[in-house]
């Protein structure tokens, strides 16, 4: 039975749409793309400053039609985004981010059927710097993000069949420097780092996947380094995979095909410290991992027949430091192939069924740590999770 149902989905990928529209895009960039944003400020209201270099990047909405994508993209330089901001005073927010992607694609369909093809090369680095000074404000946030390879469907009434590659060669960093002295409220920090990024959702929607993705570069790095001499709240989160593939899906039926193969060094570093007491919370969260697949529905059959193949060395660390507060928390993950597969069947009496096939191979090493240092607090958690291989899988019936 799982046999013939991936068998049927070769045959529904395959299928041509009928009287359907046709787009083709064909990049190719050959040099690096740079952007750069500067901001020094001694008193202001609200702040925002944000960089975002795109190698190559293409976006399609589409409703009521049908279409048939057709993408193509190679990067051979470096896409590098960089935000320095200085904020001495602000009555309000100050908001600061960077974002580099070598490849991106984005396809929205509605009431529709949508056919996508898509290769994307990424063969040079990508690395997005957030880098901050600043003296009061009422709340704050950093974000950095860096990807070789972005792919995103979303699909609502309709059908949505996606056969994708990507292959990732460069390195990818994602990283954040932040020194604040006072933040009334809170002051948060995250860094992503992936080499390979897809993901379909669907609404009232059919998803038919057919998955490639190949990480080989030297690494990828997400690190997130914060201070704050004063905050009521402070979270500093870093993430970093090589391979990442993830479907939800809602009231339609699924079927996923996806191999994942990741030679790639993954590092995620998280350092939170505090000055002083913080009234709230104080929490630094790292998560790595070579491959990851994860595939969710409600209310209809699920297929997925995932393979996954780890070499590279993952590593992940997270560590608090404070004088006291109410809750103080570190938690670190790292995983060489991660998989989660997960179905809620309480639509009606004909209970649907997931069907879940996994091939992991793990050859790298994994660490996790992480820190708690704070003279007293309310609640102090720590945990540090390493696993080579994880395959999770859930299923919640009518009864449930």
């Amino acid at each position: 039975m799982k046999r013939a149902a991936l068998l049927a989905t070769a045959a529904l990928l395959l299928a041509p749409l009928a009287h359907a529209q046709s787009v083709v895009n064909d990049q190719y960039q050959l040099r690096g793309v740079t952007s750069e944003t500067t901001v020094e400020v001694g008193h202001a209201g609200d702040v925002g400053a944000t960089s975002v270099a795109s190698s190559n990047a293409v976006s399609g909405a589409y409703d009521q039609t049908n279409v048939e994508i057709d993408n193509t993209q190679h990067m051979d330089g470096d896409t590098h985004a960089t935000t320095d901001a200085t904020v001495w005073h602000a009555d309000g927010v100050i908001a600061a981010a960077s974002a580099a992607v070598a490849n991106g694609g984005t396809a929205v369909m509605t009431n529709g059927d949508q056919d996508i093809r898509s290769q994307q090369l990424a063969h040079g680095d990508a690395s997005a710097e957030t880098r901050f000074v600043g003296g009061d404000a009422s709340d704050a946030s950093m974000s950095a993000s860096a990807s070789g390879n972005v792919l995103a469907a979303s699909q609502e009434n309709g059908q949505t069949r996606v056969i994708a590659a990507q292959e990732s060669t460069g390195d990818v960093s994602a990283t954040i420097e932040a020194d604040h002295c006072c933040v009334a409220g809170q002051v948060v920090s995250g860094a992503i780092a992936s080499a390979n990024n897809l993901s379909a959702g669907g609404d009232t929607a059919t998803i038919l996947a057919d998955v490639q993705q190949s990480a080989t570069g030297d690494s990828v790095n997400a690190r997130v380094d914060l201070y704050a001499g004063y905050a009521t709240d402070a979270s500093g989160n870093a993430t970093a995979n090589g391979n990442a593939a993830t479907i939800d899906n809602e009231w339609g039926y699924v079927n996923a095909r996806i191999n994942q193969g990741s030679t790639t060094d993954v590092t995620a570093e998280s350092y939170v410290t505090l000055g002083g007491d913080f009234l709230g919370f104080g929490s630094a969260g790292a998560y790595g991992v070579g491959n990851q697949a994860i595939v969710s529905n409600i209310g209809s059959d699920t297929v997925m027949d995932v393979s996954q193949a780890n070499g590279g060395d993952i590593s992940a660390s997270a560590a608090l430091a404070g004088e006291g507060g109410q809750t103080a928390l570190a938690s670190s993950a790292a995983y060489g192939n991660s998989i989660t597969g997960s179905l809620c069947a309480y639509c009606d009496d004909n209970v649907p069924t997931l069907n879940a096939t996994s091939d992991q191979t793990n050859d790298g090493s994994v660490h996790a740590d992480a820190t708690v240092i704070a003279p007293r607090a309310g609640l102090v958690g720590a945990t540090a999770t390493a696993i080579g291989n994880a395959a999770t899988y859930q299923v919640r019936g009518p009864g449930g």
